[in-house]
């Protein structure tokens, strides 16, 4: 049946969707998502004289471009090469031996990378917020009771002593390469919607996961793509205005926020979004802002203990939801606000939007924010057939467990 639904809403977008990435991978000599043979004729060309070389036409990063480049980009389509070259996501430049047989990660978005990809069974060390916290011990069973490598600050040691290939970091982390000597550091965030794609497709390069990266890419681009051209239609000036809570009162986010994007591919106007916030679009407003702004919406971002809320994965019951909600509907600072009168309240789990799930929030947040316009979108169908197919070893059922809309939608 949801087949049947994203076929009928989506048909007119899904093929010939254009890449709005460059996969970053040495051998991309043409700079579009994929190394095939299209990458083999530029450097033929390349080396003819006939093309300019781009950064990625150095496939082997030996500073020359000549046979030996089309030789490992033949590798790398055939699955035989032994080391391959990535741009990682703080834009470091690292080759990474292969194939990748143990893998340290920092992180809960990292592993549901790995989940997505096909290889947690690789994972032999991980971060202690996978063991500590409720969602992942809840949504990443099969990593509990693993060795931990420390969190944010990496244990050397415990790394070191488990002699992981590669170890998946954030990009802010840092991690000292000389502590780690024979172990392959890359910087991949999984939690910027904005950057999903790319990261998961050159993962499943290095992985040899591929063929999974691009199902995974094919199962969301549609669905935003979908979402998108209906709201071709909604002049910007017809939007729905939106106030994005994160954690702590009346802290938002930039467009650069990870939750930022996600309401803007919804088709939500942000009302922070061009203000200057931090690095990662964290922004602190005064309520007179908020009030002077009067969002038809206020969408909350609630779970991991934050503001002493639980949501999503590590939960069935609303309850932290709805005492949230009516916490925001009784400040008085916001009782004149249009969403605050007309209840336009909604709470929004951390566990759909920080991760690769964040497909499942664009989707809850286009309903919310037009109903009338998106009545054949199903975001619980949407949710569920993402689980069944990424996730399928959890055997989640959203109609019985988790909450991660509140008010909930209505089915």
């Amino acid at each position: 049946m949801m087949s049947l639904l994203m076929l009928c809403f989506l048909m007119a977008v899904i093929f010939g969707a254009a890449s709005d990435y460059t996969l970053g991978i040495y051998g991309n000599a043409n700079m579009d998502d994929r190394i095939d043979e299209q990458d083999i004729a530029f450097v033929n060309d390349v080396i003819s004289g006939a093309k300019s070389a781009t950064n990625l036409t150095d496939a082997n990063d030996d500073g020359k471009i000549d046979d030996m480049d089309l030789i490992q980009i033949e590798q790398i389509i055939n699955g035989t090469e032994r080391e391959i070259t990535v741009i990682d996501s703080a834009n470091r430049t690292v080759t990474v031996k292969l194939p990748v047989k143990s893998i340290a990660v920092c992180g809960t978005e990292k592993a549901v990378a790995l989940r997505i990809l096909g290889a947690t069974d690789r994972v032999v060390g991980v971060a202690e917020s996978i063991i500590t916290k409720d969602y992942a011990q809840k949504f990443l069973p099969e990593l509990q009771g693993l060795p931990t490598i420390g969190d944010m600050e990496i244990d050397y040691e415990a790394v070191l002593a488990l002699k992981p290939d590669i170890i998946i970091t954030y990009s802010v982390q840092n991690a000292d390469e000389e502590k780690l000597p024979g172990v392959t550091v890359l910087n991949f965030d999984f939690y910027r919607a904005r950057s999903m794609f790319k990261e998961m497709k050159a993962l499943g390069y290095v992985l040899g996961s591929e063929e999974r990266a691009r199902e995974y890419i094919d199962f969301c681009d549609p669905i935003i793509k979908g979402i998108s051209t209906k709201l071709d239609n909604v002049p910007s000036n017809k939007r729905t205005k939106v106030y994005l809570e994160a954690q702590g009162d009346y802290v938002t986010h930039t467009k650069m926020g990870a939750a930022g994007y996600q309401v803007e591919l919804a088709g939500g106007n942000n009302m922070a979004a061009d203000m200057v916030g931090k690095a990662t679009g964290w922004l602190e407003v005064d309520p007179e802002w908020v009030l002077n702004e009067n969002p038809d919406i206020i969408v909350k971002m609630v779970g991991w203990n934050r503001d002493n809320t639980t949501a999503g994965y590590e939960t069935d019951d609303f309850q932290s939801m709805r005492a949230m909600r009516e916490r925001i509907l009784n400040r008085s600072e916001l009782a004149k606000v249009k969403a605050i009168e007309k209840g336009n309240v909604e709470m929004l789990s951390y566990d759909i939007t920080y991760n690769p799930d964040y497909i499942i929030s664009v989707a809850y947040l286009a309903k919310l924010f037009y109903p009338e316009l998106f009545l054949d979108l199903d975001p619980a169908a949407i949710h569920q057939e993402y689980l069944n197919e990424f996730h399928r070893g959890l055997n989640w059922d959203v109609s019985k467990n988790g909450t991660f809309v509140y008010p909930p939608l209505a089915r």
